[in-house]
């Protein structure tokens, strides 16, 4: 998919947009901000506070929890993982065992390759 490319929030503002997930540019501003769609609402960013890539993710992002650690929703409260993964396609949160090449999201169905290369 082309147009505006897709932004990341950094961790200064992992409050505004779910840490780790990629969300579609649909605007931006000659105030040096992009405009992303975020569940049908529009969110008005400053660029210095996000990542911008001109392609769609393909793979998980891998996000290292940070702070006060809560169980993922939908988990038992016994369960507490300090890492978990992000759906590229429905930006669904889930956690996993080991260091998995690939993941299949149990939201959508999507299955895809993770990016180890960082983490958010």
């Amino acid at each position: 998919m082309g147009g505006l490319g897709w932004a990341r929030c950094l961790d200064s503002v992992a409050d505004v947009l779910r840490r780790g997930a990629w969300y579609q540019i649909v605007d931006e501003t000659a105030d040096g901000h992009v405009v992303v769609e975020v569940r049908t609402r529009r969110v008005r960013l400053s660029r210095a506070d996000v990542r911008i890539r001109e392609q769609a993710p393909d793979r998980w992002s891998i996000v290292v929890r940070t702070g006060l650690l809560r169980p993922t929703l939908g988990t038992p409260r016994t369960s507490l993982h300090t890492t978990y993964a992000v759906c590229p396609s429905c930006h669904e949160r889930q956690e996993f065992k080991g260091t998995p090449k690939t993941l299949t999201c149990d939201r959508c169905g999507v299955t895809a390759g993770v990016d180890w290369s960082e983490t958010c």
